[in-house]
This record gives structure tokens, sequence and C-alpha cells, in this order.
């Protein structure tokens, strides 16, 4: 359960402007900024799941500016689940380290919902390996 506990939220301030708010999603002088490879977005439609899904090598930095978001992590070794819950109302950056299994599931009841991933490296086939929901 290594891994697992690696896994941070880091909480964003939101600053206040009467034209709209303002929320820093990721700054270099951040603890979880390892380096930049790529942002990527993804929607989840509602009701639906997405995973399972491993990285390698890749750090992701997470957040969801729309919706909510339901994020599963799983430590095969361990045989532990931990769960974080992402929503545009909490304002925040999920900093998971490579070599950890997880699967998203929107749990908007109303629209689908937007994932936003930092991470230190792009995407690669070679770099991933992925699961049925049901194999876990």
């Amino acid at each position: 359960m290594i891994n697992l506990k690696k896994i941070k939220f880091h909480k964003k301030k939101i600053i206040s402007n009467p034209k709209g708010n303002i929320i820093k999603f990721i700054k270099k002088n951040d603890k979880n900024y390892i380096k930049f490879g790529e942002v990527y977005f993804t929607w989840v439609k509602k009701n639906y799941l997405k995973g399972w899904k491993f990285h390698k090598k890749m750090h992701m930095n997470l957040t969801v500016p729309i919706g909510k978001i339901k994020c599963i992590f799983y430590d095969k070794k361990a045989n532990k689940k931990i769960v974080f819950n992402l929503s545009e109302k909490k304002s925040g950056t999920l900093y998971v380290p490579p070599k950890i299994w997880f699967a998203f599931q929107n749990i908007d009841k109303k629209k689908s919902s937007l994932l936003v991933n930092f991470s230190n490296i792009m995407h690669s086939k070679n770099e991933t390996i992925n699961k049925n929901f049901d194999e876990i």
C-alpha cells in the first residue's frame, strides 16, 4: 500500500473576482509538480465509468472543473482500494504517482463531467496497461 499513501489532495484557494472566480491548477513550485509532459481533458458521461488503467511512469495531477467524479485507486499487492471524490466545488489537485490501478466514475446526476490531467510525460500506449472494470 506504499503507493496509495503517496496519493495526496492539494487544496487550492479560490481567488474572488467580480467577473468570475480564479482557481490556479498547478504551478511549477508546487510540491506535486514534477515536470511538464502534457495536459489532457477527458469527459466521463453521466452514469459511466472509465477504468481500469495503470501508468508505468506517468505522474498525474487531476482536477475536475465541471461535474463530479469518483476516483477509485487500487493496490493489487495490499488488495486495498481508496476513493477520492473531485468536483467543480472542491477546488484542488489530486496528485497520483505511477504504478497504481485507477478508474473514474461520473457521480454527477445531471450531466457529463470533465477530468483534467496535468502529467509529467506524454501519453503513450506502451506506458499504460488497461483492464475492464470487472477484472479487478
